[in-house]
């Protein structure tokens, strides 16, 4: 009878056993589900959103918009074909002796963004002083030296 008992002890452990190992496993697998979950939402969610962005802008560029491009280059589009942009950067406003602006070929790709319009700085009209109440800027015992 004892060797009975102790293998039925035996079995009463395996399965024990069987039953916690498989519960183990159970938690492990969801908690690589939930990990794999995260790194979905944390990382590669946010670069699909980000570029996905960046074609619809890169869609809506068009002929005399002021741009960006990735090196920095600030211009306004001259003419586009097909995948070719023609930027036109430098002042576009040049007087005679002047250098006129440079004309630059790049690929649409190269187009980082829009870029706002500056809009010219009011110039104070003649006579009018500025905040320190002189039209030099500097006040009447700084004349001298």
């Amino acid at each position: 009878m004892t060797h009975l008992s102790i293998l039925a002890t035996a079995l009463l452990e395996a399965a024990t056993k069987a039953k916690s190992s498989s519960s183990s496993s159970a938690t492990f697998l969801i908690f690589i589900v939930v990990v794999v979950v995260a790194l979905y939402f944390l990382f590669l969610r946010p670069n699909q959103q980000r570029a996905k962005r960046q074609r619809e802008e890169s869609a809506a560029i068009g002929v005399g918009d002021r741009v960006v491009s990735i090196g920095g280059i600030v211009g306004t589009i001259e003419e586009m074909d097909g995948d070719r942009v023609v930027l036109l950067t430098g002042d576009h406003d040049a007087g005679p002796g002047d250098p006129e602006p440079t004309r630059l070929v790049m690929l649409r790709s190269a187009i980082s963004r829009k870029a706002p319009v500056p809009t010219p700085a009011p110039e104070p009209a003649e006579g009018e002083t500025d905040a320190s109440g002189s039209d030099d800027g500097r006040s009447e015992g700084d004349a001298g030296a």
